[in-house]
């Protein structure tokens, strides 16, 4: 290889591996939660908000609000906490105040968050997706509308406006 080929390579490396260093998982997401089939089967659903602070490796902190869609499980919410190197993270979140669940994952394409979680004798997956805003509703402007038989007559109101003021045409 040549050393120019080399050096782009090397340069690739480094800027790719920059980026994954440098995930931000600040933001607000869907979380879906599901038990591993078993014990109660319980499913969850609902909102998870991240504030990351440090970089990466960093820390971050938010709330989760998440209830129960089926099976007799408690609502899984409250402040959340943990911490992300890489791509690799680890969350702790309240469960309905019987105690804390262990959520450790991976960000994964999209911005989506994903792994698996433990706690109270039970496991489970979840999945953690941004919830992007809609774009901006578009600003009405009033903008004058000439119709095409008004372009075909404009160069004719012109020249009659010229003449009307006096304008000659210099030849």
């Amino acid at each position: 290889m040549t050393l120019l080929v080399r050096y782009v390579l090397l340069l690739s490396a480094l800027l790719f591996s920059a980026t994954a260093l440098s995930q931000d998982i600040s933001g607000n997401y869907t979380l879906d939660v599901v038990q591993n089939p078993g014990a109660q089967d319980c499913v969850w659903s609902g909102n998870l908000n991240l504030a990351q602070s440090g970089g990466n490796p960093g820390s971050f902190s938010g709330s989760a609000n998440v209830n129960i869609v089926s099976g007799p499980c408690p609502n899984i919410g409250g402040a959340v906490s943990g911490t992300i190197n890489g791509t690799t993270l680890s969350i702790g979140v309240a469960v309905g105040g019987l105690g804390n669940a262990t959520f450790t994952g991976n960000v994964v394409g999209g911005g989506n968050l994903s792994g698996t979680w433990s706690g109270l004798g039970v496991t489970g997956t979840w999945l953690a997706s941004p919830i992007v805003a809609p774009p901006p509703a578009p600003v009405a402007t009033a903008v004058p509308v000439l119709p095409l038989w008004g372009l075909l007559l404009l160069p004719l109101f012109i020249v009659g406006l010229a003449a009307r003021m006096g304008f000659k045409r210099r030849v």
